[in-house]
């Protein structure tokens, strides 16, 4: 990606610090002094996004802590193909999901096969941050203590892992502010449940970049800008809610409602043929309204409306 920058003509300048932002301008202003004027501004600063602020007037609602946290790590599938107990997983791609009250577990390979990657979700109150790498293994494995056996195994097999909090985003009211916006993270962060977060940045970027495409004259970018506001804010609000919505249902605790969860999601775990899930992963309906999204053509829609509308093109 960035060599393809590169030969597009973009100059990528690391170091780079924006510590304010002039909408109007626009222009930006960097930690080390210098300022930087553009006809457009976009912001991808992430969870920690200082351009948020500014977009929402000075008054900034920041993502907030769930009261969850993942751990992260992976294990060698040399190591996992060793153990007959174990080994029945890797004989097909797929992934794995263990689920309880208010913990989960995702597994499945990367690295062309030869790494199991495994995310552990549980409840965090805050504490166990300042901790040792030992003690923050035994801490992982005491959270999944008496579950699946061979789940159990895999787990004891980890030697290094990564603790991430989990944050959820504010719904923002709007993403642009003069010639400033925001994306990604910065506009719309999400639980992990899911796995949209990284997708919903890119389409974010491809719908953008749509939007002015339209336009013949900077004098025209607000209306992109507006059109491009419009449709992304409605898809990545609708996508938090789902994650919400997603760990909710995976966190059940012993009881009817995850007898009923479990009872829906049998013909899928079965391999039988099923029409609908609790597991929006597998549900089909979701399927198509998560994976089937056209952001250009999102875009364009909006633009025809808009055209209509006015009666006019720009």
């Amino acid at each position: 990606m960035h060599a393809l920058a590169v030969d597009l003509g973009v100059a990528v300048n690391l170091a780079s610090k924006v510590v304010l932002y002039d909408v109007e301008g626009p222009s930006l202003s960097l930690e080390n002094g210098s300022s930087v004027s553009a006809d457009l501004i976009v912001a991808a600063d992430g969870v920690n996004s200082t351009a948020r602020r500014t977009v929402q007037g000075g008054t900034d609602h920041p993502p907030q802590r769930t009261g969850f946290a993942a751990y992260r790590a992976v294990v060698d599938i040399d190591r996992l193909q060793g153990d007959p107990d174990i080994a029945w997983l890797l004989e097909k791609p797929s992934f794995n999901l263990w689920l309880g009250d208010k913990r989960h577990v995702m597994t499945y390979a990367i690295g062309a096969g030869k790494t199991f990657n495994m995310v552990l979700s549980h409840p965090d109150d805050g504490s166990g941050w300042d901790t040792t790498e030992e003690e923050t293994i035994a801490d992982m494995r005491k959270e999944f203590e008496g579950w699946d056996p061979v789940l159990s195994k895999i787990i004891n097999m980890i030697d290094k892992t990564l603790k991430w909090p989990l944050f959820s985003g504010s719904i923002m009211n709007r993403w642009i502010s003069g010639k400033l916006v925001v994306l990604g993270d910065a506009a719309h962060a999400m639980l992990p449940y899911m796995s949209q977060g990284a997708a919903i940045a890119v389409e974010d970027g491809v719908a953008l970049a749509q939007a002015l495409s339209k336009i013949t004259s900077k004098a025209h970018i607000p209306h992109a800008l507006s059109a491009f506001e419009k449709v992304r804010m409605q898809r990545a609000n609708q996508m938090q809610e789902a994650s919400l919505l997603q760990g909710k249902l995976w966190h059940f605790a012993d009881g009817p409602a995850q007898q009923a969860r479990d009872a829906a999601m049998r013909p899928e775990v079965e391999g039988r043929p099923f029409s609908h899930s609790p597991n929006q992963w597998s549900d089909p309906a979701t399927q198509m309204w998560c994976y089937g999204y056209d952001a250009e053509r999102e875009i364009d829609l909006e633009w025809d409306r808009r055209l209509k509308g006015r009666g006019d093109s720009q």
